[in-house]
């Protein structure tokens, strides 16, 4: 199998407005730190503010519609207009920009509440801040991931019941026989706005479910959807969603002792009055985005060998011609590309490609035999 020249076209255009974004990302952050207009934005701010809490919570709400509508055309672009070239999209323009907003506006409020926790250890613990701020990062990912289920995916796609009994008593029945909690399996409206196939494991404890695309159900065979329930199952059996939150928060605390080192050399070169002033927030995600940038390729090498560790939980669970048959499916639906060069592998995939997937599959079936 090899990528469509569709499929590389699209990736191409994709690839490069990843490098765009972020050099815009970079343009902007640096026009606002040395043309003072992070400092004039608090002035400002500060004529509406009463307290510290409320100066900090209005000049993030003012500074993210700031960034929201010049990053806008970009995210337009590449969100809506890009999908319906490729044919990829079923969304309408008005639906499109509902979606942008509600998801624009929850992480308003993810931001807020992280950012005023941050400057508060920045202004009461200035020395020990990037450890309490990666403790709280940890428990943020946590109650994020226990909470989507219920409060984030109904905002955006409707939870349907599963018509086909047979293949839902076939993934509970899966789940009994390892050992692991299920609370049901659910379909979700996929079609309503993509031509994309997916499918996810969501939740905790009690609250996990299974999580199917009406695509999903209407491309794939019963066998090729156990087939990716069982790679999710993987995750859970491996423990790697704890591992990914625990290494996640591990980068990040590093993240912050050396966006420490670097705020403490820079704040008042640029006329803040201290590691804790708002007014330098900008200056505080100029370091956070370079430092990521290049912890970006050690974060995704880790979640591809769990993703490794859970195709082989699925392969060991199915049989490897239904895993390729299904990894060939969702590679021509997507529109994915099978073998991007091991730059943008490194970059970009937190997956392995899926030219790689299948030659692992592959592989398996060979050393089966």
């Amino acid at each position: 199998m090899r990528t469509s020249p569709e499929a590389k076209n699209y990736h191409r255009i994709k690839n490069s407005l990843f490098v765009i974004n972020l050099l815009f990302s970079l343009a902007v952050l640096l026009a606002v730190i040395f043309s003072g207009f992070s400092i004039r934005l608090k002035v400002v701010v500060e004529n509406y503010a009463h307290n510290l809490l409320f100066l900090n919570g209005l000049y993030i709400a003012a500074f993210s519609v700031f960034l929201y509508v010049l990053g806008l055309p970009l995210e337009l672009y590449e969100g809506y207009f890009l999908e319906h070239r490729f044919k990829l999209s079923n969304q309408s323009l008005v639906g499109y920009l509902k979606d942008n907003l509600k998801k624009s506006l929850l992480s308003l409020v993810i931001a807020l509440i992280a950012v005023e926790v941050l400057y508060l250890f920045l202004g009461r613990f200035a020395q020990i801040w990037w450890i309490l701020a990666a403790l709280a990062w940890f428990f943020l990912t946590i109650i994020l991931a226990k909470i989507t289920p219920n409060i984030f995916v109904p905002l955006f796609y409707k939870y349907l019941p599963l018509k086909d009994i047979e293949l839902r008593n076939k993934i509970m029945e899966m789940f009994k026989n390892s050992g692991t909690k299920l609370k049901d399996v659910y379909m979700i409206d996929f079609s309503s706005k993509t031509k994309k196939l997916n499918a996810a494991v969501a939740g905790f404890g009690n609250n996990r479910r299974v999580i199917l695309t009406d695509n999903l159900l209407n491309e794939l065979s019963h066998d090729e959807i156990l087939a990716i329930v069982a790679h999710e199952l993987g995750h859970y059996k491996n423990k790697d969603t704890i591992k990914i939150i625990a290494f996640s928060s591990a980068v990040t605390l590093a993240l912050f002792f050396l966006s420490d080192l670097a705020l403490r050399k820079s704040f008042s070169l640029f006329g803040y009055s201290s590691i804790a002033d708002i007014a330098g927030f900008p200056l505080f995600a100029l370091v956070m985005l370079i430092l990521g940038l290049f912890s970006l390729p050690l974060q995704n090498g880790f979640i591809r060998f769990l993703e490794t560790r859970a195709d082989l939980y699925s392969l060991k669970s199915s049989k490897a011609d239904v895993f390729i048959s299904m990894m060939e499916k969702l590679a021509a639906k997507n529109l994915a590309e099978l073998n991007p060069s091991k730059f943008i592998e490194l970059m970009l995939y937190d997956h392995p490609p899926v030219g790689k997937r299948i030659e692992f599959a592959q592989s398996f079936k060979k050393n089966e035999n």
